[in-house]
């Protein structure tokens, strides 16, 4: 009995010097894998907000080519007729905005997949803003209120997209009311 007494005591000493270093051990190894999955999901948050960066600074672009479009193509009605090189000047200028447009429109279509609940109303809104600005370019005459309107409902849904693709919730507002001013250009219909 005495021998069993000592195996026993044995045992419960390696036990007791065997334990916190099992515990250390598991423990590192916990951390590490906890350290993999963190690291995992700060890559993944990075690589969100770096796509919704450039889908924001898309979306901007866009939204200033096309408010100069409009300045432009408002503008060109009024301009005198004896500066034939200031309208050509325009005219050229308006070309190339509608390219311009149309190459972000693109991006804007093929960045949204990283929000697939809004992502089509941005795409939709935007493809709305250049018929529009088509039909005005063609018509040489339009409701600037209705691109307008068209141009705040983009910017809507960009936000609403973008919110999205960041994994945030975003409250949907909803359009300016019908009684605000009505504004009209040159050759443009209220």
């Amino acid at each position: 009995m005495a021998q069993n007494t000592s195996w026993l005591e044995i045992i419960k000493v390696v036990a007791g010097a065997a334990t916190p270093i099992l515990v250390a051990v598991f423990g590192i190894l916990v951390l590490r894998r906890i350290e993999g999955v963190k690291a995992f999901f700060a890559k993944q948050s990075e690589f969100e907000k770096r796509w919704a960066e450039e889908f924001f600074d898309c979306c901007q672009g866009f939204m200033q080519a096309l408010e100069r479009d409009l300045t432009l193509l408002t503008a060109l009605p009024g301009m005198q007729e004896g500066n034939e090189k200031v309208r050509a000047e325009a005219h050229d200028e308006v070309w190339r905005l509608n390219v311009t447009l149309a190459e972000l429109e693109l991006r804007i279509r093929r960045s949204v997949v990283f929000a697939p609940g809004s992502g089509c109303a941005a795409t939709k809104a935007a493809k709305d803003c250049i018929e529009l600005m088509h039909k005005l370019l063609q018509a040489k005459a339009g409701n600037l209120d209705e691109i307008i309107a068209k141009m705040n409902g983009f910017n809507v849904a960009s936000r609403v997209a973008h919110a999205e693709m960041l994994g945030l919730q975003v409250a949907e507002h909803g359009a300016a009311p019908d009684d605000r001013p009505r504004t009209a250009a040159p050759g443009l219909t209220p």
